[in-house]
């Protein structure tokens, strides 16, 4: 019969000085290496995590809007969306602009004497765009999409129609702010938009609107969208958009000039990978260059 190849020697291997073999030696050198490859993926392996990902947003996506066109044949589809997007834009009231504005150990500004709340430690923090965002989020199975992660400036390219009188609007509409900022180091916004409101049409004259303007405080109901005066930009215009677009399961960027992507990823990862896809781009709050007053 044939002998194995993996028959061992009659000699046993003799120890090298240190009490090791000669094989050890090797045998470490293969672990590790094996390890390396299962601790760092390739690059096939990451594209082909990639395509999942991307297969499985396209899936999502896919459904949302097959499960919004049924539901659009009600005639009453539009208001009653409507009506649910304020009542969740008024289920953040209350909730904090951004964390990065408040000290870890014990906070002193306005924001926290007033509340007598340390907000560094809150769950959930919104800034302007961040609210719309979530909101709609929160309605997506009714939108039939979920907004990309861009802020204010991408929102405003999504929605083409805009008029010019607030008394043209409708409560769910939104109200763009055009600024530009004392400071000429400071990032200019595409289009110059440097904050957005959600209008309710109530208040003393109908012209109030949910928003989260200060950086120190909270998502608000105001009696009034004007904004006299801003510490970090001069106001230029307002710009009332109807959001009919999005009732009509329409998220896409109508501008010619900034082509925002299909998804706009907010978080970055360590590697940069052009493959690298968000998991929860609708969920941060801050972090995207919304700029409140």
């Amino acid at each position: 019969p044939l002998s194995s190849p993996c028959k061992q020697s009659k000699q046993p291997l003799q120890p090298e000085q240190g009490g090791r073999t000669p094989g050890d030696k090797a045998a470490l050198v293969v672990i590790e290496d094996s390890t390396n490859e299962r601790d760092t993926p390739s690059l096939q392996n990451a594209f082909l995590l990639f395509k999942e990902r991307r297969k499985a947003q396209l899936k999502e996506a896919g459904k949302l809007k097959r499960q919004a066109e049924k539901k659009r044949n009600n005639p009453r589809f539009k208001t009653e969306l409507r009506r649910l997007f304020l009542e969740a834009a008024r289920g953040y009231l209350g909730v904090p602009y951004a964390r990065r504005f408040h000290d870890p150990e014990w906070c002193t500004c306005e924001g926290c004497e007033e509340k007598g709340e340390q907000l560094y430690h809150e769950p959930l923090f919104l800034d302007c765009c961040a609210l719309v965002r979530r909101c709609v989020a929160d309605l997506k199975e009714q939108f039939g999409f979920k907004l990309g992660g861009g802020n204010q400036s991408y929102q405003f390219d999504t929605l083409p129609v805009r008029v010019d009188s607030i008394n043209k609007l409708k409560p769910g509409d939104l109200i763009f702010y055009e600024g530009k900022y004392y400071n000429p180091a400071a990032k200019r916004p595409k289009h110059d938009m440097v904050h957005v409101e959600i209008f309710t049409g109530s208040g003393e004259k109908g012209e109030g609107t949910i928003g989260s303007r200060e950086q120190k405080k909270w998502v608000k109901e105001y009696d009034d969208y004007r904004i006299e005066k801003s510490p970090r930009w001069k106001l230029v215009s307002y710009h009332f958009v109807k959001i009919d677009t999005w009732l009509e399961g329409t998220c896409k960027s109508f501008c010619p000039v900034h082509l925002w992507p299909v998804t706009t990823a907010r978080r970055k990862t360590a590697t940069k990978s052009v493959f690298a896809l968000s998991s929860s781009e609708d969920e941060a709050a801050d972090g995207d260059d919304c700029c409140a007053p």
